[in-house]
């Protein structure tokens, strides 16, 4: 197995930027406070991701094998006809947040800490677009993840997670019965070189999205990804 495990990623916060993004006054005592948080997660804050390098065996209509194993998604397919090669994934806030997070004893700071989770996540998953684009040169990159449209249930992420072996070693995920990844600021999915970008925000028409990274197209799907029927 062609696996990448990265877990010295540089994350830096800075009280300026993070006061801004919070609506907080910096004269405030809540700056003073935000400080302090700030302060605790720099100390201990380890984001993590993990990769592999494999192969798509076959492909079908509606579905790609990849080491053995069957991803059933007709937009997955699609976006892979010119790929034999993809970059199974998933990078973390990690446990160390996760776990210090859980000591928050109110709304509002749980919110602040939320939110530098959320960073940490950023910061992981810049670190593998980096890390692969120096490994592999692989082009323009876009990614799919499961549950992110009904094409590609959630169901599918247990058959990531077996393509990317044991996880919770590596970097500390695990999926749970319901398919939900702890630490809950995970994500997984497949990077693969496209030739034009593409983004599931494209094809899901939910509205005031705060996650949105590109705009509803609600004819791609017929033009594109439909079945045609001979």
């Amino acid at each position: 197995m062609n696996e990448f495990i990265l877990n010295n990623i540089s994350f830096q916060l800075e009280l300026d930027s993070l006061l801004t993004k919070l609506h907080i006054v910096k004269e405030s005592s809540y700056a003073q406070e935000l400080a302090r948080i700030i302060a605790a997660a720099q100390a201990i804050a380890k984001p993590k991701a993990v990769y592999r390098v494999a192969f798509i065996d076959s492909k079908g209509d509606d579905y790609i094998v990849i080491d053995g194993i069957v991803l059933v998604s007709r937009v997955l397919r699609v976006n892979l006809e010119q790929a034999n090669r993809v970059f199974p994934y998933v990078a973390t806030c990690g446990t160390e947040l996760e776990d210090w997070s859980r000591s928050m004893d109110d709304v509002l700071r749980s919110y602040w800490v939320d939110t530098i989770k959320e960073m940490a996540l950023h910061s992981a998953s810049q670190a593998l677009d980096e890390h692969l684009q120096d490994q592999f040169r692989p082009g323009r990159i876009s990614r799919m993840s499961p549950g992110s449209l009904e094409d590609w249930p959630l169901q599918e992420q247990q058959k990531l997670f077996a393509l990317l072996g044991n996880t919770k070693d590596a970097i500390g995920v695990q999926l749970t019965e319901s398919l939900v990844m702890t630490p809950i600021k995970s994500v997984s999915g497949i990077r693969f070189t496209a030739e034009v970008n593409f983004a599931s925000c494209q094809l899901c028409p939910r509205k005031d999205c705060t996650e949105r990274r590109a705009p509803y197209d609600e004819a791609l799907y017929d033009r594109k990804y439909r079945l045609r029927m001979n």
